[in-house]
């Protein structure tokens, strides 16, 4: 078998545990995540996904780097010379429009207490802004806001953390009331993020 067929096949392989366990995170959590699982679902033998994964925790690192790839890329603006309130409305309309689109994994991961996962989601402790890449764009389009006379002056990154949370229990609730139609849905978002541009106005 050629180097390049070898690396196909187990780019796949790897790309398939990952798959497996995606679908179980979301469906159950990652407590319910295990090697054997993932092993007894793929008819191998744990041994070859100790091949490709250290243990359960790297496999589940690797899950939530990929998701956070997503959201980094669902908030960062199409045009970054847009005004810092339409950077504002761009990132947190990405970004509630990606987490609604993989709703499941969102919830299961953002509602874990675990540490591992905490590790990759918690955003209220201070100094967390700066562990976190997305965060820390809403905290610099604070910053520009401020500085063009936009906003009034604030605690940029206090006022990151509140606007994230406001966001999350909006899209919390959309996820557990299933039967909003994406009309309403949307309706809801929008205007949350009018009162949000609002609030932050001089």
């Amino acid at each position: 078998m050629s180097r390049e067929r070898q690396k196909k096949q187990s780019d796949e392989v790897r790309g398939r545990i990952l798959d497996i366990a995606r679908r179980i995170i979301s469906e159950q959590g990652a407590e319910a995540l295990s090697v054997r699982g993932i092993a007894k679902e793929m008819d191998y033998s744990a041994g070859i996904i100790y091949h490709y994964f250290e243990n359960k925790e790297q496999i589940i690192s690797c899950v939530l780097q990929e998701g956070y790839k997503r959201i980094l890329a669902a908030v960062k603006p199409s045009d970054l010379t847009l005004p810092a309130d339409e950077m504002i409305r761009s990132s947190l309309m990405g970004y509630m429009e990606n987490a609604l689109k993989y709703s499941a994994e969102y919830k299961s991961v953002m509602l874990s207490s675990s540490a591992q996962i905490l590790d990759f989601t918690s955003v209220l402790g201070e100094g967390s802004c700066a562990k976190r890449p997305a965060l820390m764009g809403l905290v610099r389009a604070l910053e520009s806001g401020i500085s063009d006379g936009l906003f009034a002056p604030c605690d940029t990154r206090l006022t990151a953390q509140a606007i994230w949370s406001a966001v999350f229990g909006l899209l919390i609730r959309l996820m557990i009331e299933r039967d909003v139609s994406e009309e309403q849905q949307m309706k809801l978002m929008q205007r949350q993020i009018e009162l949000i541009l609002k609030g932050l106005s001089i």
